[in-house]
């Protein structure tokens, strides 16, 4: 009984390249998988109620801040604010304690009673 030793076959450049771009092509998937299950898991965490309560009171102290400030402007006007700032560059940090200041003294809540509107 004699055994046939098979011969080892090797595999050309171009068959090698071949499953290298199928592992990655497969790996690729896996991570969008996982992407979008942690994208899910971000939306389902922002759409909690808490976080939704803060965010309205965020945006309401904003409003109330722009109101103090800079009652004659509008959207369009603040878009190029931003953009210029961005242009001209500026410390970040400086300008998030100087926008968290602001909001403290003009974000409040005007407290007690408030006329009726007049209808």
């Amino acid at each position: 009984m004699a055994e046939v030793q098979v011969k080892r076959r090797r595999r050309t450049a171009e068959e090698r390249l071949a499953d290298l771009e199928a592992k990655r092509q497969q790996m690729e998937a896996k991570l969008r998988e996982q992407l979008a299950k942690i994208d899910e898991e971000k939306r389902r965490l922002a759409g909690s109620p808490s976080l939704r309560k803060a965010q309205m009171e965020n945006q309401k102290r904003f409003e109330r801040a722009v109101q103090k400030i800079a009652p004659d402007l509008d959207h369009r006007h603040f878009i190029a604010i931003i953009a210029d700032a961005v242009e001209s560059g500026f410390d970040t940090d400086a300008m998030a304690d100087r926008g968290e200041s602001l909001l403290q003294e003009h974000g409040k809540a005007r407290r007690g009673r408030r006329p009726r509107s007049a209808a």
